[in-house]
């Protein structure tokens, strides 16, 4: 038997044992867990080692005892079963990291975006969106034409263009932000 035929079928033998938690409750605690037990599995293969499915199994305990833990843990509160925690602490470590970069990166642009459309304003023959080989390519900059005969395509337009796309950006970055700030709790 493959080791993600082992996998399955324990996995099927848990979700049959979660049976008295609900529908969503359950498929989270599955995906929990598979999704670790594929993980192990893939770093075991990136690094060329034989890994000993059973071994990694009897880690979890039978799922029977398992999906026990994990009921318990759901409906009364009990700890959770050994290695929720790791499970747990990782994905939050990860959402954390998420959302510090998602914000930092979102509102950067937005900000990129508003000092152009200020640049513009206060040096208009400096910045722009230029244009050269017959419109084969274009250059938003800061210093100036960067090709010889370029045009410049924009004008003035590129300020409330600019404008939108940091407000655009400032928008969308707030409501990722919303979502992964959801994960975090």
């Amino acid at each position: 038997m493959t080791s993600r035929h082992q996998i399955h079928a324990y996995m099927r033998t848990l979700r049959s044992q979660l049976g008295r938690l609900d529908k969503a409750e359950a498929d989270e605690v599955i995906r929990e867990i598979e999704s670790h037990l594929h993980d192990v599995v893939e770093q075991a293969e990136v690094r060329g080692e034989d890994l000993e499915i059973d071994a990694l199994l009897q880690g979890f305990g039978p799922p029977e005892l398992l999906a026990a833990q994990y009921v318990a843990h759901v409906r009364t509160g009990t700890p959770p079963p050994a290695g929720f925690r790791v499970i747990q602490r990782v994905r939050q470590t990860v959402t954390h990291g998420l959302y510090y970069s998602m914000a930092a990166f979102g509102y950067s642009i937005a900000i990129a975006c508003l000092l152009l459309a200020v640049a513009k304003v206060l040096q208009p023959s400096l910045v722009g969106a230029w244009s050269a080989n017959g419109g084969n390519s274009v250059a938003v900059t800061w210093s100036g034409s960067p090709y010889p005969q370029a045009k410049e395509v924009l004008g003035y337009w590129l300020v409330p263009i600019a404008l939108l796309a940091s407000l655009w950006c400032a928008v969308l970055t707030r409501r990722v932000l919303r979502v992964l700030r959801r994960g975090l709790s």
